[in-house]
């Protein structure tokens, strides 16, 4: 008991001020993967406690992300021959973004995944189809076919944003909105 009496004595305020101020914790950076997979933490899908808060994605960045997962699944599902596998990155994409983007960026992710998607597809059939009629009918058909699937993503989405504060953004949105001059 005394050697531990001992050793808080010795610890000094300037101690304490050095160590606050390393950003990584007393055992300086650590790699990516033991960041991600190993610390106990927060655990691998990154809990409050293991994630600092730059690492989370902002609206800009899940914007882009579930686009470039739907652009990309549709690639890989046509390629495939595999309709449903488009359909099931979407799903991930867009609940996945609502998971880890940021409280403030919120409201774009939750709009944009079903026009992100439109997009995505309108893009890839312009670029494998062979004229612009066989591009409208793919891109009809992988709309009609994938329906579903986007609106259970949607609802997905909807949900986690909910649980994660989505109803504040639109509250501050529709006081923004009101403030301004008529």
């Amino acid at each position: 008991m005394t050697t531990v009496i001992r050793r808080r004595e010795s610890f000094s305020d300037t101690d304490a001020a050095v160590s606050l101020r390393e950003p990584y914790g007393p055992g300086g950076p650590q790699p990516a993967v033991a960041r991600r997979f190993g610390d106990r933490s927060g655990g691998w899908l990154g809990g409050s406690r293991g994630r600092r808060p730059g690492e989370r994605l902002t609206g800009r960045g899940g914007v882009l992300v579930v686009f470039a997962g739907c652009f990309l699944g549709l690639l890989v599902a046509d390629w495939a021959n595999w309709g449903e596998l488009a359909d099931a990155v979407f799903f991930m994409a867009s609940s996945l973004t609502a998971y880890y983007v940021r409280p403030s960026g919120l409201l774009p992710v939750v709009v944009s995944p079903p026009l992100l998607f439109f997009a995505a597809c309108v893009l890839e059939k312009a670029l494998i189809s062979a004229g612009l009629l066989a591009a409208f009918s793919g891109t009809v058909v992988a709309l009609a076919s994938s329906a579903g699937w986007l609106f259970a993503g949607t609802g997905l989405t909807i949900l986690i944003a909910l649980l994660r504060g989505l109803r504040s953004e639109v509250r501050a949105l529709v006081l923004a909105l009101r403030s301004l001059p008529r």
